[in-house]
C-alpha cells in the first residue's frame, strides 16, 4: 500500500544499515523493492492475507520469507523488503493511525478529528492524494536521491519466478513521473510527514535487528 517512493526510500534506510555488514548491489536490490508492484497479480505476488482490520490485507510475511528471503540474491532480498514494509506499514502504521468506522464507512484522523468517507480516503482526494502531496517533500529532504532515481532502469531485471515476471506495461517511471507532475499541497490532513518518516525508519530498524539474530 505504501507508494514507489515510499519503497525506494525505505529500501535506502534498510541499504545503509545492511551494507556494513552485508555487501549487496544497490541498484538490484531497489530493483527488487520494484517489481512486487509491478506483478499484473497484486493477490498472489503480495501474498495477501487478511489484516486486522476487516477489509484490509497484508503479505504472509512467513511465507514471504520462505520464497524471498536471500540476502545473497538482492533482487529477492529486495523483492521480500518491499512485502516486509507492505505488512507493517499497513498493520503498525495505517491500522493504528486511523480510527476504522467500519459500520458507517467513515475514516477518522484522531489527530485532527477529520473525518472521509471510505471511497474519498481511498482515493486521489484522499490518502492517495497525501502520498503523492509528501513526494515532494521527500525529495526536498533528500530522503531519496534524483540520481539514484536516474540510475534505476525504467525496465526492471526479470526475477525468474514467472509470477513476478509478468508485468504490466507501465513502468515505475512513468508512474513516478505521473505523480511529480500532480501540484498537490502538503497539508497534513492526513499524515504527518515527520510520523510517517519516524515509522519508516523504525521499521527499516526491525527488519535489520530481525537479520542480526537470524
Amino acid at each position: 500500500m505504501p507508494g514507489t517512493l515510499y519503497h525506494l526510500v525505505f529500501a535506502e534506510e534498510v541499504y545503509k544499515r545492511l551494507v556494513p555488514i552485508q555487501k549487496m548491489d544497490k541498484i538490484s536490490f531497489m530493483c527488487g523493492n520494484l517489481i512486487p508492484d509491478l506483478a499484473t497479480d497484486k493477490e498472489h505476488s503480495h501474498y495477501r492475507k487478511n489484516a486486522s482490520v476487516e477489509g484490509f490485507f497484508v503479505p504472509e510475511i512467513e511465507a514471504v520469507k520462505k520464497d524471498l528471503f536471500c540476502l545473497n540474491n538482492p533482487i529477492y532480498f529486495g523483492m521480500y523488503t518491499h512485502l516486509y514494509l507492505d505488512h507493517y506499514f499497513i498493520e503498525e502504521f495505517l491500522l493504528r493511525q486511523f480510527i476504522w468506522d467500519l459500520k458507517n464507512r467513515m475514516v477518522i484522523n484522531p489527530r485532527n478529528h477529520k473525518k472521509w468517507d471510505a471511497k474519498t480516503f481511498f482515493s486521489n482526494d484522499g490518502m492517495y492524494g497525501a502520498y503523492t502531496s509528501i513526494n515532494h517533500l521527500i525529495l526536498k529532504d533528500g530522503l531519496i536521491s534524483k540520481d539514484l532515481l536516474d540510475q534505476i532502469p525504467a525496465i526492471l531485471p526479470p526475477t525468474g519466478i514467472p509470477l513476478f515476471d509478468t508485468r504490466r506495461s507501465k513502468t515505475w517511471k512513468q508512474e513516478l513521473e505521473e505523480y511529480f507532475a500532480q501540484k498537490k499541497e502538503y497539508t497534513g490532513d492526513i499524515f504527518d510527514y515527520s510520523i510517517l518518516c519516524e515509522h519508516i525508519q523504525k521499521i527499516a530498524n526491525q527488519l535489520i535487528e530481525e537479520i542480526l539474530v537470524s
